[in-house]
């Protein structure tokens, strides 16, 4: 019995697979052709990262929560098969930092919000020249990772401006960084007849950091842009 369940599974599994394919053959086939071939788009994005553990030295680590953000891309259709675009976002996740005494290993936890901000080029290959297609991207760029956390005291400027007079103002530095990062998407795009086209993908980004794992981030993208 169980080996006839299993059978079955793998059955329906690989009927559904076939019909996948069948049917993205005849979108193919009966396909309204694109428009975008050496035309320049840009779009609007909303995205969701999922969580994420970083592992540092000695025990050390960071757990990032999931968080919504934002971005906007630009780009340039080589032809109706290849794009490059230029990919911002935006997110200000929550995360909890476990810190080692150096002492006496003894752990403590931060909790506080980063931010992230993400730039990326990519290179775009849309599977059928079309209105509705899959695509895959990848790319490379870098990310800059904010802490929000205090690296010394405030410190304060002061100057004469034309309207005010003498102004002073506080500011406080915190642990930062600009980091290489590189990403893989998997995504599908529909265009509408009046240039107006949305993208639903998956991005799975790396930031190469020096004294810890490379962060791993998943995240979900929909966008909603324009051709011209």
């Amino acid at each position: 019995m169980f080996f006839n369940k299993v059978l079955m599974s793998k059955t329906i599994l690989l009927s559904c697979l076939l019909g996948f394919l069948v049917s993205m053959l005849s979108v193919d086939a009966n396909a309204k052709y694109t428009k975008r071939s050496d035309k320049w788009e840009a779009s609007f994005k909303v995205l969701n990262n999922q969580a994420t553990d970083i592992d540092g030295q000695n025990g050390s680590k960071t757990a990032m929560e999931s968080d919504y953000g934002w971005g906007f891309t630009l780009g340039y259709n080589l032809n109706p098969h290849i794009l490059f675009n230029f990919d911002f976002s935006s997110s200000t996740p929550s995360y909890q930092a476990t810190l080692i005494d150096a002492d006496n290993g003894s752990s403590h936890q931060i909790n506080h919000k980063m931010d992230l901000l993400e730039s990326q080029f990519n290179v775009v290959y849309s599977v059928f020249a079309a209105q509705f297609t899959p695509y895959v991207q990848v790319g490379a760029g870098w990310t800059y990772v904010d802490s929000n956390i205090a690296d010394g005291p405030p410190g304060s400027v002061c100057w004469w401006d034309p309207w005010w007079g003498y102004v002073c103002d506080s500011y406080q530095n915190t642990f930062n960084d600009t980091r290489f990062s590189y990403n893989v998407a998997v995504g599908f795009r529909y265009e509408l007849d009046n240039s107006l086209f949305f993208r639903a993908s998956y991005k799975q980004a790396w930031i190469d950091f020096s004294h810890s794992d490379d962060a791993s981030i998943g995240s979900y993208h929909l966008e909603i842009g324009s051709i011209f």
